[in-house]
């Protein structure tokens, strides 16, 4: 199965664990999809986590799943890079490590979203696409505002993943690996629940969902 149709995505991340919390499950249940994702920081700003090497908790995710080639953005700031870097600069920069044209859509974090990183990452992944047939979809983040609205919904709850687990339940085990993360209240298990569920989706016997909006589609 494809992910709307696409052959290679490009995922983008403000942070580590942007990607894996908000789309994991997609990403392993649509496996003839190709996944690249960039990681743009070491961290949100003021987060006393950024101390640990949260990258290596990245790898950890990838190396389990065949169609996922992750990287890391190569400007390194103090910190979170991400606070000190313009539009213009993360846009070449991602640029000249990837080519666009290759992919049939850009996975962002949404433009409503109380996070400032999440939407300048949003607002670089418009740039990117600016001049060529490429498609824009956002995924749910925990900071995502009401205003945010998804039309797209995958059910993770009968899925099967390779490893012979639901997918919702395999996604739950990757999330662990997520150490310097555990304490924070949106890794709490309720909060896991909650955040994959949605009341209409529910009445269509889909108990936990990752949630999407397209924001622009050519294919």
């Amino acid at each position: 199965m494809k992910f709307l149709n696409c052959d290679k995505v490009l995922c983008l991340a403000a942070h580590p664990d942007d990607v894996e919390y908000g789309m994991l499950g997609s990403i392993m249940k649509y496996t003839d999809t190709k996944f690249d994702i960039l990681v743009l920081s070491e961290g949100g700003n003021f987060d006393e986590s950024n101390t640990m090497n949260r990258y290596k908790e990245c790898e950890s995710v990838w190396e389990d799943i065949d169609n996922i080639q992750g990287s890391f953005l190569s400007v390194k700031h103090y910190g979170n890079p991400l606070a000190d870097v313009s539009e213009d600069l993360l846009i070449n920069t991602i640029e000249s490590k990837f080519n666009i044209s290759d992919y049939d859509s850009i996975c962002a974090p949404p433009l409503d979203d109380a996070h400032f990183e999440h939407r300048k990452v949003n607002r670089a992944a418009s740039g990117l696409i600016r001049r060529i047939r490429c498609g824009l979809v956002t995924f749910r983040t925990p900071s995502a505002l009401d205003e945010w609205i998804p039309n797209f919904f995958v059910d993770l709850t009968k899925h099967i993943v390779k490893s012979g687990a639901v997918t919702m339940y395999a996604k739950k085990k990757a999330l662990l690996k997520f150490t310097s993360q555990q304490s924070k209240s949106y890794f709490h298990e309720d909060s896991i629940n909650s955040f994959h569920s949605n009341y209409q989706c529910s009445q269509r016997n889909m108990t936990f969902v990752e949630s999407f909006k397209i924001e622009r589609c050519y294919n």
